[in-house]
């Protein structure tokens, strides 16, 4: 089993579309997979038309086994799919672990019970560096970092890789999967000069541009509405042809580092 984590310290990048289309297209073609909302705004959970019953003491709260005895409950989404909820009660974590020792393992620890549960864990995070944060990238066997094509997004992803690189040191094995061009517009050139510049990023500091890039598209956006990823909402859409070229991408990429 390996665990993929989405993180960007910049809000907007389609963080959580690209989490929904990965998992919807991983369990089409399988895999049993195992979404996290980890973001207190709770955005992935609301997507899917959810909401977590006690949103001061959420799912992915819980999860963390800050009070002991306490069960956390997935809820199944469809065939090879399920989500552990979020809510604005996931900020009290920041808070909670500040004092105790370890504090950027306690989601590590947490989700080992899954590894033969599931094939793939897909970890939606929150656009910051908090604690939750770093216990998401601690969790993680892999960073995937969505981006949107635009100049003012690289000092965001700079901070990001900094703060990886730290970790690194306590934990090697955590991967830099790669960064996923979101919201693009090829007919731009500052789109393709944005994209070359995330490439040189790349080669310098680890990871790979997947050419698989996502464009724009209004049904991506209406998607959430509906409850939906954009590969049930949209099947028929460029959109949704992006995400399914990148979720064939992204599985051969993993199968050769195997």
């Amino acid at each position: 089993m390996k665990i993929i984590s989405l993180v960007n310290q910049k809000g907007g990048v389609a963080k959580t579309t690209t989490a929904m289309a990965l998992a919807d297209g991983f369990a089409r073609r399988g895999k049993k997979v195992l979404l996290v909302d980890f973001d207190p705004q709770g955005h992935l959970t609301t997507s899917y038309g959810l909401e977590d019953e006690n949103p001061d003491y959420p799912e992915a709260l819980r999860l963390l086994g800050l009070d002991k005895g306490i069960e956390v409950k997935e809820t199944v989404l469809s065939h090879n799919l399920s989500i552990i909820t979020s809510d604005i009660g996931l900020e009290e974590a920041n808070t909670r672990l500040a004092p105790k020792y370890g504090r950027e393992r306690f989601l590590d620890r947490a989700l080992r019970k899954y590894r033969d549960l599931y094939d793939y864990i897909i970890i939606d995070s929150n656009p910051s560096l908090s604690i939750t944060t770093i216990n998401v990238i601690v969790a993680s066997d892999y960073i995937l970092i969505p981006f949107k094509p635009e100049f003012n997004s690289f000092k965001g992803i700079d901070l990001l890789l900094d703060s990886v690189t730290e970790i690194q040191r306590d934990k090697p094995e955590i991967g830099v999967l790669g960064y996923v061009v979101t919201m693009a517009d090829p007919r731009r050139r500052s789109t393709r000069e944005a994209v070359e510049y995330v490439r040189s990023i790349a080669e310098e500091r680890g990871g790979r541009v997947f050419h698989s890039e996502i464009r724009v598209g209004v049904a991506a956006a209406d998607a959430p509405s509906y409850g939906k990823s954009i590969l049930e909402y949209a099947p028929n859409s460029g959109v949704a042809a992006d995400y399914e070229h990148l979720c064939d991408e992204i599985l051969k990429t993993l199968e050769m580092e195997a």
